[in-house]
């Protein structure tokens, strides 16, 4: 038996169809990863935005007071420096020479006097606490300023800290889930390709199952025709051999056969008789001095004999008939014309 042709258009039918399908597979599974990356990406510069909308805001929030606080602290230094001018103004009007309060002073004839220089001191001493006082507010008010800026900024940061940190942890978790999802397409891809191979696996054994079959097939008609070829060697030398020991039997019997008639007379094969005194045949009988009879398997065949009735007349009246006299009724029926002819 030959070996199985893997050149057969049928695996390359198989093969081009199964590269189809996992083309296909594939095409719609990175279609669909390709999506998942666009989409999660997507959300995460959402959440990147966001987290810049919200740092805006909270800068925004935060700049926003530490401009008042710095307004204040402007407020306070102008306030500062009013009531370092006011006292310094007052200081100069009450120690002014032709002020009023020098002529106040002088109209008591106390100018020049102990008293004057005494409050002369007294004047200047409430310039320099109207000046410390006002020095001393104006420098506490601008720590406190600075200190509430400074706060600010630290609530500030927090703030900013805070957000950043969700806005983080956010992107981790969708590029988690984003991973996880991605994961179960490839791992699905994987499966429904394995799927494909094992489904045209499948068809490519059928396709190698139905070559045998033809193979077997094919053997079984190469052994059939050689065995009939030698039928028929055989069929042809049963032939000859039938040929030539019909030749003779025809040889003997048309020697004798003017005398049938008598003949089948003289074997007591009369009306209703038969060959069995003389033959083994019980298909063969005589119907009459001039009439043979046939019985073949129920169905019954009349020939009437005449002088001029030969031997091979009889054979080919049984084939007409459908019947194929065996080798021992040849012997018999030859038999009888040879005695016919004694």
């Amino acid at each position: 038996m030959s070996s199985i042709d893997y050149n057969d258009e049928r695996f390359a039918q198989v093969e081009a169809q199964k590269q189809a399908t996992m083309n296909k597979v594939s095409d719609t599974y990175n279609g669909m990863i390709g999506n998942t990356d666009s989409y999660y990406n997507d959300l995460k510069q959402a959440t990147q935005d966001y987290e810049t909308k919200q740092t805006e805001l909270q800068q925004a929030r935060t700049d926003q007071t530490i401009k008042e606080i710095n307004q204040n602290k402007e407020q306070a230094e102008k306030d500062y420096l009013k009531e370092q001018k006011a006292s310094y103004a007052d200081y100069a009007k009450q120690t002014n020479a032709y002020g009023a309060n020098a002529e106040q002073m002088a109209s008591a004839g106390l100018a020049g006097s102990g008293y004057s220089e005494s409050s002369k001191v007294s004047m200047y001493n409430t310039y320099q606490n109207r000046y410390a006082v006002a020095r001393e507010s104006y420098n506490q008010a601008i720590l406190n300023y600075n200190n509430q800026i400074a706060q600010a900024e630290l609530a500030n940061s927090s703030v900013l800290a805070e957000i950043a940190f969700n806005s983080l942890q956010k992107q981790l978790e969708l590029a988690l889930e984003g991973f996880q999802y991605k994961n179960t397409l490839l791992t699905n891809k994987l499966n429904t390709e394995l799927d494909v191979d094992n489904s045209y696996y499948t068809r490519y054994q059928d396709v190698v199952n139905q070559l045998n079959t033809e193979r077997a097939f094919d053997e079984q008609v190469r052994q059939f025709n050689e065995q009939m070829a030698y039928q028929r060697q055989r069929d042809a030398v049963a032939d000859s051999q039938w040929q030539q020991q019909y030749a003779l039997s025809v040889k003997k019997a048309n020697a004798s056969s003017s005398k049938v008639k008598t003949n089948f007379s003289d074997n007591n094969l009369g009306t209703g008789g038969d060959f069995s005194s003389n033959t083994n045949s019980s298909r063969i009988s005589a119907l009459s001095n001039d009439t043979i009879g046939l019985n073949d398997n129920g169905k019954r065949y009349s020939f009437s004999l005449t002088e001029d009735t030969k031997f091979k007349d009889i054979v080919d009246w049984a084939k007409r008939n459908g019947v194929t006299l065996t080798e021992e009724e040849l012997y018999e029926l030859g038999g009888v014309f040879s005695q016919g002819g004694k």
